[in-house]
C-alpha cells in the first residue's frame, strides 16, 4: 500500500525507511552497482514493485523499479545488508531466486 505526504502525493512503498536513505542520481547508482555486487532481489508482495541490494564498499544501495519500470537508486550507509534485507521483510517484500540467465534485478 503506497503512503501519501501532506499534499496528498502517492508515494511507492520502499523496502526501507525512505528518511534514512540518500537518494542516489541514476548514473552514479547504475555506475556503482554495475560490478556485480548485487547480493538480493525483492519483490513487494501482493505488488509490482521490485528491487535489488548491492553491497558496496561498507554501504548498503538499494535499487527499486517501480511499476511503471522506472529505476531509483538509494544508499543506506549505516545499514549491512542483512540488516537492509530485513527491514524489506517488515515492509512486505520477500526475497526472490535468481534465474539461471537473468541480468540485474
Amino acid at each position: 500500500m503506497a503512503s501519501r505526504d501532506a499534499s496528498g502525493t502517492p508515494h511507492l512503498t520502499l523496502p526501507f525507511d525512505a528518511a534514512a536513505a540518500t537518494r542516489l542520481g541514476w548514473t552514479l547508482g547504475d555506475a556503482i552497482t554495475d560490478d556485480g555486487t548485487r547480493t538480493a532481489r525483492l519483490r513487494r508482495i501482493g505488488g509490482t514493485v521490485r528491487g535489488a541490494v548491492h553491497d558496496v564498499g561498507g554501504a548498503t544501495v538499494v535499487l527499486v523499479r517501480t511499476p511503471a519500470g522506472r529505476e531509483r537508486y538509494y544508499e543506506l550507509p549505516t545499514h549491512d545488508v542483512e540488516s537492509a534485507l530485513t527491514a524489506a521483510v517488515e515492509r512486505g517484500f520477500r526475497r526472490v531466486e535468481d534465474a539461471p540467465d537473468a541480468a540485474h534485478a
